[in-house]
């Protein structure tokens, strides 16, 4: 499986918090900004598909 980090398009993503509800490994705060932790990401993209605007992509990273 391929590892990756999770992007964010600030323009697009209006904090709603979907995709910090749908990951299985709490990789994703959302407060009063976006955060993301690469460490405990699984790479299994639910938040990607998850957001409502399509405010999330994702870049592959070296193992």
């Amino acid at each position: 499986m391929k590892k990756i980090k999770v992007l964010v398009n600030e323009d697009k993503c209006y904090l709603c918090g979907g995709c910090a509800g749908v990951c299985p490994a709490l990789a994703i705060r959302v407060s009063s900004s976006w955060q993301f932790f690469e460490d405990k990401c699984i790479s299994c993209m639910i938040c990607i598909k998850a957001c409502p605007v399509g405010a999330l992509s994702y870049e592959e990273v070296a193992q």
